[in-house]
């Protein structure tokens, strides 16, 4: 078959499901990953951390009601848990992001360059003082885990908007 509609140009054989151009985009995909010149950024996570605060942008600001164990803490451990919560909310939102970058920056290491790898570690460290993380523990991890999992800290909200009704 010499004719310029060749199946062969234009499909791979049923046992190939990717065109040859997708596999050819493939490739040069993998390549641009594997290659040690790869310059990483944290702002390779702008994009997750847009869709984060638009997320949060559409959030209702909704504490629990009254009768929640949340309202037996103390005013400052509660800012602490908000604080705690917010992260963990972002975390969550970002976290396929992350990992992929992670990812990325492991193999940058293997490489013989863990200059982003560290960087990437340092940018994920909390922002809980240890005073904070002290009150914390005091609530209890199980206390937390319970928290994390209500709707109205499941997802990105405005920690501002929180700790103004409290």
């Amino acid at each position: 078959m010499s004719g310029r509609n060749s199946p062969a140009i234009d499909k791979a054989p049923d046992s190939w499901s990717l065109s040859f151009y997708r596999r050819l985009a493939l490739l040069f995909a993998l390549l641009a990953t594997s290659s040690s010149t790869l310059a990483l950024s944290l702002h390779d996570l702008d994009p997750a951390f847009e869709r984060c605060e638009a997320i949060k942008s559409q959030h209702c600001a909704t504490l629990p009601a009254k009768s929640d164990p949340f309202w037996s803490l103390e005013k400052a451990q509660q800012a602490t848990v908000l604080i705690y919560l917010h992260e963990k909310s972002m975390e969550r939102c970002t976290a396929a992001e992350v990992d992929a970058l992670a990812l990325k920056a492991f193999h940058q290491a293997v490489e013989g360059n863990r200059s982003f790898l560290d960087t990437l570690i340092k940018a994920r460290a909390t922002t809980l003082t240890p005073a904070r993380q002290a009150q914390l523990q005091q609530v209890g991890q199980a206390e937390l885990d319970r928290l994390a999992e209500m709707k109205e800290f499941a997802q990105p909200f405005s920690l501002t908007e929180y700790l103004k009704q409290l």
